[in-house]
């Protein structure tokens, strides 16, 4: 069985600059949410990393590439590492918005995912022998990313890597697309919660956001060293609808078992879920409906930290992956986020305060448009 060690985690998010101020603001049960306004006056719920930057193109465009920079620097990266494996769903979308609308030239380069290596070329993690593979696939593309790293460092002799999924996609075109096909919450005057409300009765969808997040990882065990693990990876590709899922969980079934398989576990073993809640109706019942077939009618806690910072697309599954890290690490299992009532489902309460976690198993999960599932396992 092959295992990704991770030396260090870091991220970006509506509820931080890096990954100890948004685990802090996590376990105060913190949200974060505001108002975009748009050109045509329309605006929208979203939960901005930069607060205030999404309502002018110009100033957003520039978010994606320094993010990079800065995930990189937070993991203490100064030399070279073997391999990057880069996810995304929407890539540099502000930048090619911006210069549409200012009328400049759009090349075939600007909307090819794989031109991010250019970025990572101006950090210390790239040298000249270093690989770089782009995994552009939408919301699950974050997990699918750790998937492919699992699968081929042993193979191709790479020890080290850096894992990152990141999506800066709060632009006028993705929020028309997203409000189009019924994914986002209408813009209320009047809230007095998140429009971000996973396993709640009365959750509509979810909240758009952006941000990411990035693991170092080695295939290396150090003696006594305490880093977490990433044991197992599952997914399916279950190609059932554009945009919607099968509430009856099957294919989200599947991937958590492949999962478990692929780190050699039984269902029991599962400590805590993480899962990939997107807060609308079909998704959040899809998952529960996964659990309650795999592990049976009394479950491990859970969080869902879209609840927390909404939804990033492709850079969501990096940042709760992060989080995840912190979970084994910390030893604490955050409170529900503030407001949210989280009672769809009696299996899965609320938590008013941060609980020990006295567990070794996390499985997380995550899905996106196409009928696409992934799951992972991480153990410490």
């Amino acid at each position: 069985m092959t295992c990704l060690y991770i030396k260090n985690a870091a991220a970006i998010s509506p509820l931080g600059g890096n990954l100890e101020e948004i685990w802090q603001n996590v376990l105060a049960g913190e949200v974060r949410f505001d108002k975009v306004s748009l050109p045509g006056q329309r605006a929208f719920f979203a939960a901005e990393s930069k607060p205030c930057s999404a309502s002018d193109i110009t100033s957003y465009a520039s978010l994606f590439g320094e993010a990079i920079h800065t995930l990189i620097a937070d993991l203490g990266i100064e030399m070279p590492v073997d391999a990057i494996f880069f996810a995304t769903a929407v890539g540099n979308l502000g930048e090619v918005e911006s210069d549409i609308y200012a009328e400049h030239a759009v090349s075939a380069k600007k909307l090819d995912f794989t031109q991010s290596e250019m970025v990572f070329r101006k950090t210390p993690a790239m040298g000249p022998d270093t690989r770089y593979i782009c995994v552009p696939t939408g919301c699950v593309a974050g997990l699918q990313a750790i998937g492919v790293a699992k699968q081929v460092m042993p193979k191709l002799g790479f020890k080290t890597a850096i894992i990152m999924s990141l999506d800066f996609g709060l632009t006028p075109l993705a929020f028309e697309a997203f409000y189009k096909i019924n994914a986002t919450c209408a813009f209320e005057l009047e809230l007095d919660c998140s429009p971000s409300r996973p396993f709640c009765m009365n959750r509509s969808g979810f909240l758009f956001a952006d941000g990411g997040g990035a693991i170092f990882v080695t295939t290396e065990r150090e003696e006594n060293a305490p880093d977490p693990r990433i044991s197992g990876y599952g997914c399916v590709s279950s190609a059932f609808h554009m945009t919607d899922i099968a509430t009856d969980g099957t294919s989200i079934k599947v991937s958590i078992e492949r999962a478990l398989k692929d780190a050699q576990l039984e269902p029991s073993a599962i400590d805590h879920v993480n899962l990939h809640a997107s807060g609308t109706q079909q998704n959040d019942e899809a998952e529960y409906n996964a659990l309650i077939d795999i592990i049976g009618e009394t479950l491990p806690t859970i969080t869902a930290f879209k609840g927390n910072h909404g939804h990033a697309l492709g850079g969501a599954n990096m940042i709760e992956t992060a989080l995840t890290w912190k979970i084994l690490r910390e030893r604490v299992v955050p409170p529900t986020p503030m407001g949210l009532s989280v009672d769809a489902y009696p299996a899965v309460p609320p938590r008013a305060n941060p609980e020990p976690f006295d567990g070794s198993t996390i499985l997380k999960t995550a899905s996106g448009f196409g009928g696409i599932h992934a799951a992972m396992i991480m153990e410490g």
